[in-house]
């Protein structure tokens, strides 16, 4: 297996556990805490918004994953032939873009509510 693959694959299972871990915040299942989900005062000081705040992020991290994951995988079909620095460079890229942009929409939309 080239080494292309082998960060493909990474950067899959990467997608994968970012759709595993935002399902239950989808599902609203995941109480107030200290730990997981999106912590802030506000999300902490009202349940109701709590429950609103992580579905929403759970929808834009379940998103990152997709397109983490999707993105590896056209790497590992298509990229074959790219500099393993490269197809790294670029599946970092999109890992960290997706990310940024969910927590920035979630951080926008616990300032509305």
């Amino acid at each position: 297996m080239t080494e292309v693959a082998n960060y493909s694959i990474l950067f899959a299972v990467v997608g994968l556990v970012l759709i595993g871990i935002s399902i239950p915040l989808i599902l609203r299942k995941v109480p107030p805490n200290s730990f997981y989900g999106c912590r802030t005062r506000k999300t902490l000081s009202d349940p109701n918004i709590w429950y609103e705040a992580n579905h929403v992020s759970g929808i834009d991290f379940c998103l990152a994953g997709l397109i983490v994951f999707v993105s590896s995988l056209a790497m590992l079909a298509l990229g074959q032939n790219v500099d393993a620095s490269h197809a790294v460079a670029a599946l970092l890229i999109i890992l960290l873009s997706s990310v940024v942009a969910a927590v920035w929409h979630g951080l926008i939309m616990i300032k509305r509510m």
